[in-house]
């Protein structure tokens, strides 16, 4: 008996190891005009407006955030003197780029012509860049894609290191650019550029006079009141037909910090004064008062909460387990709001309406999502509220019990009864025979 108890059990550990191996953005409280927009809180990582993030499109100037990380991490000295080929300058006058007015044969620091690269935008200083430090312009078009592509943007491809729309096949997203701007920022010498409203170039031997440069954000610029917002530094502006009115932006107030991206926004006279806006600039600096009125950090679950119950096997005693939140979760919300706006909603595919025991206190066994009307605000793992032992006897019911439901069982059972069949129809024929022999024996006899 013990024999047959031990293979048993083995039997049932081999079955059910072989089973085992074999089986928070808003977008609804704010309208924006942009086509494109992402508003993203960096303490956090929290998406706060998502509209159409994912979408390509025509990366404008926001290509020079690029151009000048790449500069900054091949070119040690800044100060390393670089002379304008004509050819950097080809074209450019044509497109109507915005240039720094650099002369065939001028020289200027790298460190000078990264100000003009970032500030005024300057298209003559981010090819006189990218031919320095590529070796030509079209090898560094190949480092910067090369770059993105290592930060894991799947939606950036650049043709240029200006951005101008010259090359229809140049496209990027506001998500890929989050990536992008975000590792940039980690840089100390690029977010002191980008954040810098003058900067002053002294004459060079082909210029005589000093280079006063300007940042086109003027979302940083307290001498502009439609634009100004106090609470926001760099990053970087970019303006072709095909991109629109485009902007990048960082701001911290009351400990709260984001990074806002807007692209692909008209330009109109939007209050009737005759002058026409950059709705690019006024859409970010109302996201931004939205934001920091509206929007705070706020406790949405306990470790006590029970959210949901899912059926237990294999234990006599219980028969469910409760799950509860892995941790006391807070989340970015709008301000007022109370528990009762928000859904703690268990993730159907994450989640099993059954599980085994044995289960340990704080075993993963879930995860849930906390909506704020449709939008998800937060994710949290679901944990075992309490320990559940196994019952031996129950498991090997149950391994019994879902062995006989396979296909495979009932082939095999198929297959057996059909032998048996064979079997006891082979034993009648036998005994029809030796019954038949035994008679015509007594007959001859």
């Amino acid at each position: 008996m013990k024999k047959f108890l031990s293979v048993l059990l083995v039997t049932v550990i081999i079955i059910c190891s072989f089973s085992i191996s074999a089986s928070a953005s808003f977008n609804s409280l704010l309208e924006t005009e942009a086509e494109i927009v992402l508003l993203v809180n960096t303490d956090s990582e929290t998406v706060i407006l998502d509209k159409n993030a994912d979408k390509r499109t025509a990366p404008a100037s926001l290509t020079k955030i690029v151009t000048c990380m790449l500069v900054l991490e091949n070119c040690p000295d800044l100060s390393v003197p670089v002379t304008c080929k004509r050819e950097c300058l080809n074209g450019l006058y044509a497109q109507n780029a915005a240039t720094a007015g650099i002369l065939p044969g001028e020289t200027l620091s790298i460190h000078d012509l990264l100000y003009c690269l970032m500030l005024p935008s300057a298209a003559d200083a981010a090819n006189i860049l990218a031919d320095y430090v590529g070796g030509g312009i079209d090898n560094f078009v190949v480092m910067m894609n090369d770059f993105v592509a290592k930060l894991g943007c799947k939606n950036t491809k650049f043709v240029n290191a200006h951005g101008l729309d010259s090359d229809p096949n140049g496209y990027t997203t506001a998500r890929d650019l989050y990536k992008i701007t975000k590792y940039a920022l980690k840089n100390s010498t690029f977010k002191e550029i980008t954040s810098t409203l003058r900067y002053d170039v002294e004459p060079t031997e082909k210029y005589p006079h000093t280079r006063y440069l300007h940042n086109t954000n003027k979302i940083m610029n307290p001498g502009i009141r439609d634009y100004y917002h106090k609470a926001v530094t760099g990053v970087k502006t970019g303006t072709t037909d095909k991109a629109g009115r485009c902007v990048i932006t960082t701001a911290s107030q009351d400990g709260y910090n984001y990074m806002l991206i807007v692209m692909k926004a008209p330009q109109y006279d939007i209050d009737n004064d005759g002058v026409e806006e950059n709705v690019a600039f006024t859409e970010s600096k109302k996201i931004y008062n939205w934001a920091f009125d509206n929007i705070e950090l706020t406790k949405i679950t306990n470790t006590t909460d029970v959210i949901t119950v899912v059926d237990v096997n294999y234990n006599s005693k219980v028969d469910h387990v409760r799950l509860l939140p892995a941790e006391e979760l807070s989340a970015l919300v709008p301000i007022g709001t109370e528990s009762g706006s928000l859904i703690v909603k268990p993730i159907e595919d994450k989640t099993p309406k059954s599980v085994n025991a044995p289960i340990k206190k704080g075993d993963v066994l879930g995860e849930a999502e906390i909506l704020y009307g449709e939008d998800v605000v937060a994710t949290v793992d679901l944990v075992a509220g309490e320990d559940i032992d196994l019952n031996i006897f129950l498991l090997i019911f149950g391994v019994i019990k879902k062995l006989f439901s396979t296909t495979i069982f009932k082939i095999l059972f198929a297959l057996l009864a059909i032998l048996v069949i064979i079997y006891i129809l082979l034993i009648i024929r036998k005994n029809r025979i030796k019954a038949k022999r035994k008679k015509i024996r007594m007959i001859k006899g």
